[in-house]
């Protein structure tokens, strides 16, 4: 922050305008302004994030544990901000759903920049696994840029020796920037080939635009190069596109639900994702936000739940570099690409019951360890 040029031309006009209200004597008047006007702000931002109304508890399934050898090993790509202010919640909103989807069985987490450094990004997601109690699930942070090095780049080594001594079984998520899977692709050209499924976040058809907001696309513009990498890897792809984040708006009712249940994760989702649900439903007007990165996990449980087509991907690098995908509907390709949610309801519901699981299973522990100290 002290180094952003802004920030001091910020400073300077402030302290510019301090001065000159105390040598034009209206200071007092202006302090009295500051302070009706903030509060009108505070006022309006603690509104859009707690007027969600209520609603009954709603029906939630209990979820069935799964056996061990039907479930699908998990490694989440991702750059996790769910804790800092101004900053995306729905990576960590996916990492909570992975943790209590019986489905899925979660052998590790690579961090990558995107929403922030890589550096926050692990240490944020380490916070979230730390308040779950699940630190027997490793963290390891990859690159900081597109620049960097794969030899120097610890979760690219990390995947690549997971991935060769699990070949064919691992689903690898990624939804962040590209540049962990473009140096695991470096290290082993035949990285791709061994992975059972992989499932990717980002790409544009065409304009994306929220009531009147363009969103710009930022995960495979992050690294064109490891995109195209990725579209074009020798193993099943799945790309859910930035429109499909359109369609599964977390709103109010939503909230409202979310705030009925009563398991400590849910409790816990509910607190962590206040902020970030009332900036965006005062910044696009449409009540609530796009659970974008929640979405790949999602489909690689619950395929069901969304609209999809196989097409051929014909981007060029270049394209990618806008995060723009060219598709040929013409020809029956190699790529899944989801563009939609087709049972919004079953998919909240499914959501819900994850982290209720998980609530379980964080009370369950804790409770042992209340016993085992007594």
């Amino acid at each position: 922050m002290f180094r952003n040029p802004w920030f001091w031309i910020a400073i300077i006009l402030i302290t510019i305008g301090i001065s000159l209200t105390v040598a034009l004597d209206v200071f007092n008047w202006l302090l009295v302004a500051l302070v009706a006007a903030i509060l009108v702000i505070l006022g309006v931002f603690f509104w859009a994030a707690y007027r969600v109304g209520r609603v009954e508890t709603p029906l939630v399934p209990h979820l069935q544990k799964v056996p061990k050898d039907e479930r699908l090993s998990v490694i989440y790509d991702c750059d996790v901000t769910m804790g800092l202010p101004f900053r995306d919640v729905c990576d960590g909103m996916a990492l909570l759903y992975i943790l209590g989807e019986p489905r899925l069985d979660l052998r590790m987490v690579t961090t990558t920049y995107g929403s922030s450094s890589v550096r926050r990004t692990a240490r944020m997601a380490r916070r979230l696994l730390q308040a779950m109690d699940q630190d027997d699930v490793a963290v390891i942070p990859g690159a900081a840029s597109p620049a960097e090095r794969a030899e120097d780049n610890r979760a690219a080594r990390y995947l690549r020796d997971v991935v060769d001594t699990h070949r064919n079984r691992i689903d690898l998520v990624a939804t962040g920037s590209l540049t962990n899977l473009k140096h695991a692709v470096a290290l082993d050209e035949h990285f791709f080939k061994k992975l059972r499924s992989l499932y990717l976040l980002g790409g544009l058809t065409e304009r994306l635009v929220w009531n009147g907001h363009r969103l710009a696309e930022r995960n495979f513009s992050l690294d064109p190069e490891a995109a195209y990498l990725a579209i074009h890897a020798d193993c099943p792809v799945t790309i859910v596109t930035g429109h499909a984040g359109l369609t599964a708006i977390f709103r109010s009712p939503q909230y409202a639900q979310l705030q009925s249940l009563d398991d400590p994760v849910s409790r816990f989702v509910a607190q962590e994702i206040r902020f970030w649900f009332a900036l965006m439903r005062l910044w696009f007007q449409d009540d609530g936000f796009g659970m974008w990165d929640a979405l790949p996990a999602l489909a690689l449980a619950h395929p069901e739940f969304f609209e999809a087509q196989q097409v051929y991907v014909t981007s060029t690098p270049d394209e990618l570099a806008k995060g723009r995908l060219h598709v040929d509907p013409s020809r029956y390709g190699p790529v899944t690409l989801v563009t939609g949610v087709r049972d919004f309801d079953p998919l909240i519901t499914a959501l819900f019951a994850a982290w209720r699981r998980l609530g379980r299973r964080v009370s369950a522990g804790r409770a042992r360890e209340r016993r085992s100290k007594q």
